[in-house]
């Protein structure tokens, strides 16, 4: 494989703008692993929805919210500690063994449905499922910068991860759905775990040959967070968040989002059986139409995080969310559910995005990983809550109670967090300038709008006068430039390699390897920049947090490789 040195990208573009990138299309290489990553989560939505309906059919509306809540709890109770079990593996190894415990846990649920044997059994194998899983991102954290050639392919591949991951919103529920309507829900959990085997075989070629553990098995353990570190430190984010004033009504909406999600496959799964009589095969037509509306917001999300003011959008989405519950509970029909449900997936999808955005817009950089990390285990008892509140609601009044009370809380937490929302937004800033220029830059260029303005955000202003050295070969590097203004001049061992300016860039290798710079840049006139530092640049990226510990192991093994000193 050929890596990237530390001289320039060429600019695309010399129009500054903030809009979104065009369309780009992955490279042939990462077909079949980016195929098989959307194969498991398609696996993964549809599985959920197939339990629920056998748990319904054996036992009643009462244990859907109970095997629901069971059945998800791996995400809360196993991510943090699978994330760091996926950096001490190697990652090729991890995600294999992971997509293979996956494809066993649904095929054990699947196997049990057939046999019409205990329902407690089906949700083991769904755990079982869901827990491998939880291992599976952070290995891919690791693994994908092992499979790309440059920046740009990387931060082009993740894109389209998300792609994959929006998408098996809606596709999974509508598989589900099919193999309901066709056969039972033996055959629906037994489909999930086939096509979650078919994305293992997808992910043979690209993880045999992995690159090695993030993190050196063999290391002394003197500075390893034990596993009360581990287990804690997500709510140790938390509580360091929510002492920002500004935060914690974002942070509450960011919960509030799961909270629909966790509590909305288990209304579907009653309204489907006894409201309006579409059976297995309705519930997971009617969580095809909830994925349907986050799809949807895909295509929306990027204009509305461009506004400067966001709490507006987000209020309405609570809003939204409140009033649509209300009324699907109080008039639960076909044509209802069509209208409403993808109103609903489409409002939480905003909801996720918006939060995300205000947030980071509202915390300094520097507490940027606490308040993602805050966000992602919220996620995890959000959608716990969700589940439990929709159990309780269902067993007292049924899924009417369950719908209007969901929307009750949606209400008051629109009326109520108003002011915080408002606080957090006036005192946001939108590094519109920042990201005009990043967005120049090719490895930029295929960022959502969110994440490139986290990388904006992040980014500080160097001034060089003329004769100033930026970067010199040989000495360690901890940051990436963007060329604002200025001519700078790059040599090699002495020698003139080109002549760059604005709307390039330098310093990537550095920022992915434990190498020396290979080149040294010099301010040829008076000029500025912006200088990225590690962190920022490989969360963008990669679009994953553990992955820059990964990023330097996976680059070290590939050091022996010959660099194009032209790239």
């Amino acid at each position: 494989m050929t890596t990237h040195s530390d001289t320039p990208h060429e600019p695309e573009g010399d129009t500054p703008s903030i809009a979104p990138p065009a369309h780009t299309r992955p490279s042939r290489r990462l077909v079949p692993y980016l195929a098989g990553h959307a194969l498991t989560t398609i696996g993964e939505w549809a599985v959920l929805i197939a339990l629920l309906v056998y748990t319904y059919d054996r036992s009643g509306a009462t244990a859907v919210g109970v095997a629901s809540f069971v059945a998800i709890s791996p995400y809360l109770l196993l991510s943090p500690v699978t994330a760091r079990i996926a950096q001490r593996h190697p990652p090729g190894t991890v995600r294999l063994t992971g997509i293979a415990a996956q494809a066993f846990g649904f095929a054990l649920a699947g196997a049990t449905a057939f046999a019409t044997g205990p329902v407690w059994l089906a949700v083991l194998g769904v755990m079982i499922g869901y827990a491998a899983s939880t291992a599976l991102r952070p290995a891919a954290a690791v693994l994908l910068p092992a499979l790309v050639r440059t920046s740009r392919e990387l931060t082009t591949a993740n894109v389209w991860v998300g792609h994959g991951d929006t998408a098996a919103l809606f596709l999974g529920p509508l598989l589900s759905s099919g193999l309901l309507a066709v056969g039972n829900p033996g055959t629906a959990l037994t489909g999930a775990a086939v096509v979650t085997a078919i994305g293992l075989v997808l992910s043979i070629p690209s993880s045999w040959n992995g690159p090695p553990a993030a993190i050196d098995p063999t290391a002394p353990t003197t500075d390893r967070p034990g596993l009360r570190d581990v287990v804690l430190g997500p709510f140790a984010d938390i509580i360091r968040v929510v002492r920002r004033p500004g935060s914690r009504g974002v942070l509450l909406v960011s919960m509030a989002q799961f909270v629909v999600v966790g509590a909305s496959d288990v209304i579907w799964v009653v309204i489907a059986a006894e409201h309006i009589d579409l059976g297995g095969a309705g519930a997971g037509i009617l969580s095809a139409l909830f994925g349907f509306g986050s799809f949807l917001c895909s295509g929306v999300s990027g204009r509305a995080a461009r506004r400067p003011r966001v709490a507006p959008l987000l209020l309405l989405c609570l809003g939204t969310i409140a009033v649509s519950s209300v009324l699907l509970g109080w008039v639960i029909t076909v044509a209802t559910a069509l209208v409403l449900i993808p109103v609903i997936g489409l409002s939480r999808g905003l909801l996720d995005v918006l939060a995300r955005v205000l947030l980071q817009r509202s915390a300094p950089p520097s507490e940027l990983a606490s308040v993602f990390g805050a966000v992602e285990t919220l996620a995890g008892i959000g959608g716990l809550v969700g589940s439990l509140v929709a159990q309780v609601l269902i067993a007292q009044s049924g899924a009417t109670a369950a719908l209007i009370g969901i929307g009750i809380i949606f209400g008051l937490a629109a009326v109520g967090l108003a002011g915080s929302l408002r606080k957090a937004d006036g005192a946001a800033d939108v590094p519109v300038v920042e990201m005009s220029l990043l967005r120049l830059l090719p490895v930029f260029a295929p960022l959502p709008v969110w994440s490139l303005e986290a990388v904006a955000r992040s980014a500080r202003e160097v001034h060089a006068p003329a004769g100033t050295t930026i970067i010199t070969e040989g000495e360690p590097g901890d940051a990436f430039y963007a060329i604002a203004d200025g001519r700078f001049e790059v040599t090699r061992a002495g020698a003139p390699v080109s002549s760059i300016g604005r709307g390039e860039g330098f310093g990537e290798i550095a920022l992915l390897a434990n190498v020396p710079r290979t080149a040294t840049v010099v301010a040829t006139t008076a000029g500025s920049l912006l200088a990225i530092d590690r962190d920022p640049f490989l969360v963008a990226i990669t679009g994953h947090e553990p992955a820059h510990d990964a990023a330097w192991t996976v680059i070290e093994s590939l050091s022996g490789h010959t660099r194009n000193p032209t790239q």
